[in-house]
């Protein structure tokens, strides 16, 4: 497409963390090396509810539990699946729309994971487990009045195989997981936010909130990088270079399920880009815009770390409070003044309260401090405004904003076993923070490949 340019098609492997805006570590440690997501069951990752209930432990023990409710409560477990696609699978097997469905959270594609569901009962004759393919597997567990959300979530546990270690000594291992949990772990936005291979979505994130939907369009089929493979970076280039839609109805794969939804739009109507981009589920559509504040957040963070400011509460911040699990409170954000800030450095230090950022949004508060400032002079180099995330032509993708620690809170991490060929973790985070986060610390790897299983020099290994 002629007025769109590509962006990736020059990123190199060491610049992807700098573009998604993670820049700096907190721990000073070499880091254990090594790769996760050589295959599926090296990460497994379930979810654990406030009332207590475990995904996992449900989807293997449990039997259906009689009870009454407008809602089915049901354990998915997927195998190499991404969340979005697999609850697409599901709606289209039950004749519903995905937002329908019910979740806590999107859970790793390369991963065995287990999460909890809703689904509406009247979408089911009787509660009995569906096979939606080879990969999908979703088991009713009881009825329950309402329809699922994020806030319903504890938090998540990780069991994590890193294979090809650099450092195998248990005891230095060890001490990089005792400096994390004195200096804290900064609560970053995941790679698999943006896409490692290809961080497509705050590009066409942008182009959305700038209201140049064509381009956005073009830009989420056709833009491209190296660390693709060589299939799709060919057809990439090619329907960059000819823009045939015939041409690539008939060539792009059935793996580029979303690209393939969007040539599908365009073909049928012609030059609606409107109808073509909602032709997208309503999570990713949102996920787009909101991986734009993501990168914001993200670059934000990681100047206050560079500027040493990390472990530094200052006038002006704003903090929230913490439950016993770890969540923040973000219905109650509390202004840091000169009158209560040595009372707030208690509650921050006793894991009670925790500083925050915004993710921004067009309803986003702003710390007075420097931390905001900060935030302002990294939008100001992204051109963007708070007021551009209310979405003139998609109102539907549109964030208010929200803010989020900028540490994870009330983490855990153990060791599980070490040897020659590999380290495995044990851990648990709070909703909103991810594996990959904690994980880039220990780890430290030379390239972010690293976290799909994948060395640089031998991508097969």
């Amino acid at each position: 497409m002629d007025d769109y340019k590509p962006v990736l098609s020059s990123l190199k492997i060491e610049d992807i963390e700098k573009f998604i805006g993670m820049t700096e570590y907190v721990s000073k440690s070499v880091g254990v090396g090594g790769i996760i997501k050589a295959k599926p069951e090296d990460f497994m990752v379930w979810e654990t509810l406030e009332s207590g209930e475990d995904a996992k432990r449900l989807f293997e023990l449990s039997s259906f539990l009689e009870s009454y409710g407008n809602h089915l409560l049901c354990v998915m477990k997927k195998v190499n699946i991404d969340t979005i696609r697999a609850l697409s699978l599901i709606a289209k097997r039950l004749n519903l729309r995905s937002r329908e469905i019910g979740i806590c959270g999107i859970k790793d594609k390369v991963s065995i994971s287990w999460q909890f569901l809703t689904i509406p009962s009247h979408a089911v004759e009787s509660p009995r487990t569906l096979e939606i393919n080879s990969f999908i597997e979703v088991k009713p567990i009881k009825y329950v009045k309402h329809k699922l959300s994020s806030r319903q979530l504890r938090n998540n546990t990780f069991h994590v195989i890193i294979r090809y270690p650099r450092i195998t000594d248990t005891s230095l291992i060890d001490e990089i997981v005792r400096e994390l949990k004195i200096k804290g772990v900064p609560n970053y936005y995941g790679h698999q936010r943006f896409g490692i291979t290809r961080p497509i979505t705050p590009i066409v994130g942008l182009l959305i909130m700038k209201n140049e939907l064509r381009k956005a369009v073009a830009a989420f089929l056709s833009d491209y990088t190296d660390l693709e493979s060589e299939r799709n970076r060919l057809l990439r280039k090619e329907l960059a270079e000819r823009w045939e839609l015939e041409w690539a109805s008939e060539h792009f794969p059935r793996s580029l399920t979303y690209e393939r939804i969007l040539i599908d739009s365009l073909r049928k109507h012609p030059g609606d880009y409107v109808k073509c981009l909602r032709a997208l589920p309503l999570r990713l559509r949102r996920l787009l815009v909101e991986s734009v504040a993501a990168r914001i957040f993200n670059s934000t963070l990681s100047k206050i770390i560079k500027e040493d400011r990390f472990n530094e509460l200052e006038v002006g911040d704003i903090v929230l409070p913490l439950n016993p699990s770890g969540r923040a409170d973000k219905n109650k954000p509390i202004n840091v003044t000169s009158g209560n800030i040595r009372q707030i450095e208690k509650l921050v230090k006793n894991g009670k309260m925790v500083v925050a950022l915004p993710s921004p949004g067009y309803l986003s508060p702003l710390p007075r401090s420097s931390k905001g400032e900060i935030m302002l002079q990294v939008m100001e180099e992204e051109g963007v405004d708070f007021k551009d995330f209310k979405v003139e032509g998609l109102p539907e993708a549109s964030t208010k904003g929200s803010l989020r620690p900028i540490k994870i809170p009330k983490w855990t991490c153990s060791v599980n076993s070490v040897s020659d060929e590999s380290v495995t973790f044990f851990f648990t985070l709070p909703p909103g923070s991810y594996a990959t986060v904690l994980l880039r610390e220990i780890m430290k790897p030379e390239n972010p490949l690293a976290y799909i299983g994948r060395f640089q020099d031998n991508p097969h290994r």
